[in-house]
C-alpha cells in the first residue's frame, strides 16, 4: 500500500490488519491441505497436487463449522456483527 492510500484509507480497516471473518460463524478460516483442482494431498511440502502434478491453490475451510471455502464470503468483522443484530431484532420483531 503507497503512503498516499495510507493516507487516505479507513483507520477501521487500513490494510495492515485483517479483521475479516467468515460470514457463516464469525471466526477465522484456515487451511484445508488439499489442493482445490483434485481434493488430493499437496506434494511434499509444495503446492503441486499429490495427484494431477499441477501447481495448485489450497482451498480454506472455516475453524468452526468446517464448511469449504465455496459455502460463505470473507467479510469484515464489524459487518458479520451488524448482520448478527439485525438479524436479532428482525428475529424479536417476529414474535
Amino acid at each position: 500500500m503507497s503512503y498516499d492510500n495510507w493516507k487516505l484509507s479507513n483507520p477501521q480497516d487500513d490494510g495492515w490488519t485483517s479483521d475479516e471473518v467468515t460470514s457463516c460463524c464469525g471466526v477465522e478460516q484456515e487451511g484445508s491441505g488439499a489442493s482445490n483442482c483434485c481434493d488430493a494431498r499437496f506434494w511434499g511440502h509444495t503446492d503441486i497436487c499429490g495427484k494431477c502434478r499441477e501447481h495448485a491453490d489450497e482451498y480454506m475451510i472455516c475453524t468452526e463449522c468446517e464448511e469449504d471455502d465455496s459455502q460463505y464470503e470473507m467479510i469484515s468483522e464489524y459487518e458479520y456483527n451488524e448482520r448478527r443484530r439485525e438479524d436479532a431484532q428482525e428475529h424479536n420483531r417476529d414474535e
